[in-house]
């Protein structure tokens, strides 16, 4: 998948294959979330064959400003991890590749940890900005390593609050599928 919005980012699916783009992609991927909150690669992996997982990488020129992982189905896409490398936040970079994912006609939804601190104050302010809305529901986010635990977040989703129905279509797609490729217990 190659795209380029009109500020000249280009936004790639970059395959394992590539080291030297797949590298920076997996270490900016693997430095920015909690391990409770990233795949182990052979997951990964595996979560890239599903179509309806879009592993995206931002780049601008030879530079990587980004990730952005969501998954589409129906009429939503589920942004699941979003980063921007160190060396280029505040810049704008984040909300271009919000503009980018909002530029369907999909209700777009994600969620963000409790508001307990100013970071993750900071980081629903960034989303507001983008125009997405804090709902009233509440998640229980599976852990994507054994060794991790559930953890509760917060909703939000965009260009309008979602409904009850929505959101329970997201949980049961998170669920479901998401879950799929996340570390899963063996078998007794």
């Amino acid at each position: 998948m190659r795209n380029i919005n009109n500020n000249g980012m280009e936004f790639l699916r970059i395959e394992p294959g590539e080291h030297e783009r797949w590298l920076p992609v997996w270490r900016l991927y693997e430095e920015s979330f909690p391990v409770a909150e990233r795949r182990k690669m052979e997951d990964h992996l595996l979560a890239c064959t599903d179509e309806r997982f879009f592993p995206l990488s931002a780049w601008e020129g030879a530079t990587l400003a980004g990730v952005i992982f969501f998954w589409e189905w129906d009429d939503y896409r589920y942004l699941e991890h979003l980063a921007v490398a160190p060396q280029l936040r505040g810049q704008g970079y984040g909300s271009e590749m919000l503009r980018y994912l909002r530029d369907s006609a999909h209700t777009i939804m994600l969620e963000i940890d409790p508001l307990v601190n100013e970071l993750s104050v900071r980081r629903l302010q960034f989303y507001e900005r983008a125009g997405f809305t804090l709902t009233p529901y509440r998640f229980l986010h599976l852990p994507y390593r054994l060794e991790a635990q559930p953890q509760e977040l917060l909703i939000l989703s965009y260009p309008e609050m979602i409904t009850k129905a929505a959101h329970n279509d997201f949980l049961r797609f998170v669920n479901e599928k998401v879950i799929r490729y996340c570390e899963q217990p063996a078998a007794e």
